[in-house]
């Protein structure tokens, strides 16, 4: 049987209708592809809320904390502009790791990292300057030393921290005291309006669309506000804390790099009256496998929070004054353990 393709044969089967409707068809399909990708509405950085679990903590999956974390945003714990969430275990391996958290960080995403301020035991050991005993780099440290440059300082009393420029951000739309005076609702409508034309935001084209809008914007920063509030208040009991992270020189120890309060610790031993803390019940959400020793003298596994600690990224792509979403789930994270004791 001949079965070749020849000019004539080809010429009679492009003859057929069917084969030109199919053509056609299949051009207008990608034609009208490419025309709602190019125009469609893409996702900001602000709109999307990304954590990353580094190195040392046990796995997302192993914990509750996933479903700790969609709860807040299916709960509206999040506001309106946060519209997909997403979390990353960074691998156990702190080069694969660093390298992943590069590219991550690179192209906008991240808003928190979560960090145990404990030894890497896998890392190799070094003198300790003052004990002279063998000691090792703590995971916090490790990550401190590579993406300081790329995260909020968080000391409340420094005039740049992530906390001084909410206060700075929020003090105009309440009357120039955030904690305690009412919303500016003109002034907020104003810089709304603002926005929307700057950024020429297609999810608001019409009034209508806009008025909805603008009640979600009233609703994000009285967020905020009481947000704010709420961390000052647990930070003054002390079930969380604010404290320099020491950085040492990786081929001289003794020499340090710099002090930097670049963490939030989210379970201190205790609080401020001395107590045990109640955020230890954050192990079910967030943890490291440790040991302790049982009254036998037998060493056993157990999952420990203590020292666990919380930076916030600060990325380019995101408007001033919406990178504060990351307090709203902190927040959230802390009401959740302290349920667990209440």
């Amino acid at each position: 049987m001949d079965a070749n393709i020849t000019k004539n044969r080809l010429g009679n089967m492009l003859s057929y209708d069917w084969v030109k409707i199919l053509i056609t068809a299949v051009a207008a399909i990608v034609f009208w592809a490419l025309i709602f990708t190019m125009t469609a509405t893409r996702i900001t950085a602000a709109q999307q809320f990304t954590v990353f679990n580094y190195t040392g903590n046990l796995s997302f999956s192993a914990t509750d904390f996933y479903d700790v974390y969609s709860k807040a945003f299916r709960d509206g714990d999040f506001s309106d502009e946060v519209l997909e969430i997403d979390e990353f275990d960074l691998p156990t391996m702190a080069e694969v790791a660093s390298t992943q958290l590069e590219a991550q960080t690179s192209v906008g995403a991240g808003d928190l990292i979560f960090a145990a301020d404990v030894p890497n035991l896998s890392s190799a050991a070094y003198k300790d300057p003052v004990t002279g005993e063998d000691a090792h780099y703590h995971y916090l440290e490790e990550l401190l030393r590579v993406y300081r440059y790329k995260m909020f300082h968080l000391d409340p009393n420094n005039e740049e921290s992530f906390f001084k420029l909410m206060e700075k951000y929020l003090n105009p739309y309440f009357g120039g005291n955030y904690a305690t005076g009412t919303l500016d609702k003109g002034l907020a409508e104003k810089d709304f309006r603002a926005r929307i034309a700057r950024n020429k935001d297609k999810r608001y084209k019409k009034e209508e669309q806009i008025k909805v809008g603008l009640a979600s914007e009233y609703e994000r920063l009285e967020k905020y506000r009481d947000a704010l509030v709420e961390f000052y208040g647990y930070l003054d009991k002390g079930y969380i804390s604010i404290t320099p992270t020491t950085i040492r020189d990786t081929k001289n120890p003794a020499k340090i790099e710099g002090y930097g309060c670049y963490s939030i610790n989210l379970c201190p031993e205790t609080d401020n009256s001395g107590a045990e803390n109640p955020m230890k019940k954050l192990s079910s959400t967030l943890a490291y496998q440790t040991t302790y020793v049982d009254e036998q003298g037998v060493e056993k596994p157990v999952k420990s929070a203590v020292n666990m600690h919380v930076c916030f990224f600060r990325l380019e792509g995101v408007e001033a004054g919406y990178e504060y979403e990351g307090l709203l789930f902190v927040n959230s994270l802390i009401r959740h353990t302290l349920s667990q004791v209440a």
